[in-house]
């Protein structure tokens, strides 16, 4: 026999190694096949409007009396006066009513906000400080327009509300918090005095329709302690309550609380669910949840059921060792875990949160040209950029919490490791009448899909594509997909297709299909 030389040392390693990704590679495969698989959606309404993406631009927004809202803009409005279209949609996507309204040059849409009876739409002009404002009656689709001032030129819009005909702002005065007051009926938009912050510490911005309130939630530390504030105002932006939440008074207590949820209900039956990390504002630990009289509850991510399904068998098995054997010492294991929390839903046990699990992305961007590295030795790591690629969200986790805010059960969905240039959530979500959840996102003609249920691990694998008018057509292209959630478990996808029928010429279309969990 011959004996081994460094090269033949090395092939058999790399070979090992081989052996080692397959066999990984397949007990993923067969951990998937292993599960059960959610049902596929029911495509039973479509409709589609004759329509380019070179031309046309559509944004679709789900209404609190379940329709659908589409409105219609030209790519082009930059030049020229171009009417939009708005079109209100049935559950079974019927056109109930279709108006024009003026579109004036360098308007863009900003944000779309809905009560009962009114819609609101948000257009910027060329003027920073100049908001313009278009109230839709929800019945007929008729509109009046207003201008209004902004206090600062500075200020970005992040997000609308509307309550009982006025209109409430989530905006950043250079990178600080602003809450803004909108009276359709003034000019001058009014600054809040209430919230005070930077943009990461606000973790919740919402209208409660129920007890007819605005709700802010914002996190705060000074680096040793922590606490979360609640306020909430009426329709006149007057402050009618306001709740701190804090862990134990001691010398320095482990648990820093990050951004928080509120429940909607009643004040005295109000629940917060957020997050915590250990002694970092940054990174999550686990969650927690609170009364606005500060019973808190925490929820370390290693004692959920289904947290680290997303990753292999093996590496789920030891990764729970790994904690079992910190907590036997008494040390924590704190993992780079970062949370983006989606809204509270209301559900049949309680309310269920959806959390998505991500962290930035960067890249080597080459030398930096204004690092000196001159001499013998320099320090090329000190010249090299890292660019800033994005987010990258490897899963999202769903938990489900009883009205006092114990949790009932947890559940998990891997995604795709994809990466996103905006910190926004990825998947939408939804509750059936049953209490299952469903989790959706789009991947080009294709609708990726969970149903979560408790104490079940289903296949992470399930995709459905979007249902053509008939089974003979041949879809060529999509762009622009998109889904939202509608109502109960049903979603609308949407986007632009060029089809292909059987016979005849090939037509380009925006479509709305409805998904029936």
């Amino acid at each position: 026999m011959l004996p081994l030389t460094k090269s033949t040392h090395w092939r058999y390693l790399f070979l090992l190694l081989c052996w080692g990704w397959v066999f990984m590679a397949q007990a993923q495969k067969r951990k998937e096949k292993d599960k059960e698989k959610p049902a596929p959606p029911a495509q039973t309404y479509r409709v589609e409007l004759e329509s380019s993406s070179f031309d046309d631009e559509h944004f679709v927004h789900a209404l609190p009396d379940s329709s659908i809202l589409v409105i219609s803009t030209k790519r082009n409005s930059w030049f020229g006066k171009n009417d939009f279209t708005l079109t209100k949609y049935n559950k079974e996507l019927k056109s109930v009513w279709q108006t024009k309204h003026e579109h004036k040059a360098n308007h863009d849409l900003l944000f779309v906000a809905a009560e009962r009876k009114k819609v609101y739409l948000l257009f910027s002009t060329l003027t920073n400080k100049k908001l313009l404002l278009y109230q839709v009656n929800n019945a007929t689709g008729t509109a009046t327009f207003s201008e209004h001032t902004l206090p600062s030129s500075y200020i970005t819009i992040k997000e609308m509300a509307a309550l009982d005909g006025q209109v409430f702002l989530n905006g950043l005065d250079r990178n600080n918090l602003n809450m803004l007051h909108l009276d359709p009926s003034k000019e001058e938009i009014e600054l809040l005095p209430a919230v005070f912050g930077m943009e990461e510490d606000l973790g919740e911005f919402r209208v409660d329709t129920l007890t007819k309130a605005v709700e802010f939630v914002v996190a705060e530390s000074n680096g040793w302690r922590s606490r979360v504030q609640t306020k909430r105002m009426n329709s006149k932006g007057e402050v009618i309550g306001t709740y701190f939440i804090q862990p134990e008074m001691e010398y320095r207590n482990d648990n820093t609380l990050q951004g928080a949820r509120l429940t909607p209900g009643d004040t005295l039956s109000k629940t917060l669910l957020g997050t915590y990390g250990y002694r970092t504002s940054v990174f999550s630990k686990g969650l927690f949840t609170s009364s606005l009289g500060g019973d808190i509850k925490y929820y370390d991510f290693s004692k959920l059921d289904h947290f680290f399904e997303y990753l292999s068998p093996r590496a789920e098995r030891r990764m729970k060792e790994k904690f079992a054997r910190q907590e036997a010492r008494g040390k924590p294991l704190v993992l780079r875990y970062r949370l983006l929390l989606h809204p509270v839903m209301p559900h049949p046990q309680g309310y269920a949160i959806v959390g998505e699990i991500y962290y930035p992305q960067y890249r080597n961007g080459g030398i930096n040209p204004y690092t000196d590295i001159t001499g013998r030795y320099p320090d090329i790591r000190q010249s090299v950029r890292r660019q800033f690629d994005g987010y990258r969200f490897t899963h999202a986790i769903v938990c489900v919490f009883d009205r006092e805010g114990n949790l009932l059960w947890d559940n998990s969905y891997k995604l795709q490791n994809e990466t996103y240039q905006n910190l926004a959530p990825t998947v939408e979500a939804g509750v059936s009448p049953e209490g299952n959840i469903t989790l959706v996102y789009p991947d080009e003609e294709e609708i990726w899909y969970k149903t979560l249920k408790p104490k079940t691990s289903l296949s992470n694998e399930e995709k459905v594509e979007v249902r053509l008018q008939d089974e003979s057509e041949k879809l060529f292209a999509s762009n622009d997909e998109g889904i939202i959630h509608w109502y109960g478990s049903n979603f609308v996808a949407f986007g632009f297709q060029r089809i292909k029928p059987a016979h005849g010429e090939a037509r380009t279309v925006f479509y709305l299909q409805n998904m029936a969990f």
